[in-house]
């Protein structure tokens, strides 16, 4: 039976039963006044009684039937509002099991379809995230995976001239990226040439030719190293030449030293000469220099002169003098002055 027609059914049936009690409420209300209008005179008191006993009896029923009435009234739309209530719960609860039905449904016709379904009724999703995937490489500098994602979108969509254009992508940005790598590189070899550290800029020129082995602008930074030794070898020749000429004896053997690693043997034999007599004035002058530090009683500085003279030039007569009269002054210099 329907909810809402019961609840109306038993509204009518309280209502009836209400009227009922209204009636015999009159119905006693009438037979109270009848048998008060009948009495007339002094009647004793059991004869009252006698007489209005039905109209009492009639009053109280009718009183008890609208109390019960009311409350059978108030029980019922208690009742009402629960089954309501609970009505609304299973509309709820049936609404939620349908949705449910109709996903499970969504899954078993989803697991029904065939992989070539699958790939069809998918296809848009996976280009778009093959096209992600594809900005997430470039994004990432891996130029390979990029290349061959596009490679992909070609062979499993047939997208060709979309998946050119993501080639034509990827090379440009690998190129980009290659020039800017190669730039910075050659920026750092420039510097290391400056600083003529040879041994650093191999290492460099070394690293550079495994990572980019056919790129024109590596190919020939060997040859900027060979250049660049020849110019700083020419450079320090000329400077060379003229101390000797200007007698900076201190300043020729400083840059004869820096030219030892860049002169061939053929090249110094032919500066051989020179060389010896330069290296036989900077003997001159520091024994000079160590017989003035001892004749001032310098003996700290006389050491330090007659120690270069020992290792500079140790087969030679004065470094011979000079080894014999060290422990001397080695004596003197620990005495304090006062003494000496």
């Amino acid at each position: 039976m329907n909810f809402e027609h019961l609840a109306k059914k038993s509204r009518w049936m309280i209502g009836m039963v209400t009227l009922f009690g209204f009636a015999t409420l009159l119905g006693g209300l009438a037979l109270l006044a009848t048998a008060s209008h009948g009495l007339k005179g002094p009647v004793h008191t059991s004869v009252i009684m006698a007489a209005m006993t039905p109209g009492f009896l009639f009053l109280g029923f009718g009183v008890l039937i609208l109390c019960l009435a009311g409350l059978v009234y108030a029980l019922l739309d208690l009742f009402i509002q629960a089954m309501g209530d609970g009505h609304w719960q299973n509309e709820q609860l049936r609404g939620a099991l349908e949705t449910h039905r109709q996903l499970l449904e969504t899954i078993r016709d989803s697991a029904a379809l065939s992989d070539s379904a699958k790939q069809i009724a998918y296809r848009h999703k996976d280009r778009e995230a093959l096209r992600h995937a594809i900005r997430e490489d470039l994004d990432k500098n891996d130029y390979d995976g990029a290349y061959w994602l596009a490679s992909e979108m070609e062979r499993r969509f047939g997208n060709r001239q979309e998946a050119g254009q993501y080639r034509d992508m990827v090379e440009t940005a690998r190129k980009a990226f290659i020039d800017r790598e190669i730039h910075e590189a050659l920026e750092n070899f420039d510097q290391l040439l400056k600083k003529f550290d040879w041994s650093a800029a191999g290492r460099e020129l070394d690293r550079l030719s495994r990572t980019f082995p056919n790129h024109p602008d590596i190919v020939h930074v060997s040859e900027r190293i060979q250049a660049a030794k020849e110019n700083h070898k020419r450079m320090l020749l000329k400077e060379w030449k003229d101390a000797v000429t200007k007698e900076d004896v201190d300043r020729s053997v400083e840059l004869l030293k820096q030219l030892d690693q860049y002169l061939t043997p053929g090249e110094a034999e032919g500066f051989k000469e020179i060389a010896r007599d330069v290296f036989k004035k900077q003997l001159q002058q520091l024994g000079v220099q160590f017989a003035l530090q001892c004749n001032d009683k310098n003996w700290s500085e006389a050491i330090r002169i007659g120690q270069q003279i020992t290792d500079q030039f140790p087969n030679t007569r004065i470094a011979a003098e000079v080894r014999e009269v060290m422990p001397s002054l080695r004596q003197k210099s620990n005495q304090p002055i006062g003494a000496i």
